[in-house]
């Protein structure tokens, strides 16, 4: 699982903004779970706060919820739900 979530790092280091969003929102309603969507999950949430996003509308330190799709309101660096 280590060298997995280390190429996840990596794509998503050299990912845009626009594009972390939008692997976030491919994962929304998608009921299926392995720990190969949980090491996807913790390096895209990692990444994001790496870049000082304000992931607060879908992870609340321990769970990461993806009840609903997001936007990145650039004005203030932080993901809001989409409406």
């Amino acid at each position: 699982m280590e060298k997995l979530l280390l190429n996840f790092a990596a794509q998503f280091a050299a990912a845009s903004l626009d594009s972390l969003v939008d692997s976030f929102n491919s994962q929304v309603g998608s009921r299926g779970w392995t720990s190969a969507r949980a090491v996807h999950d913790q390096a895209l949430i990692a990444e994001l706060v790496a870049r000082h996003i304000d992931v607060s509308a879908i992870h609340d330190g321990h769970v990461t919820s993806y009840a609903h799709k997001v936007r990145l309101d650039k004005s203030s660096n932080k993901l809001v739900i989409a409406e």
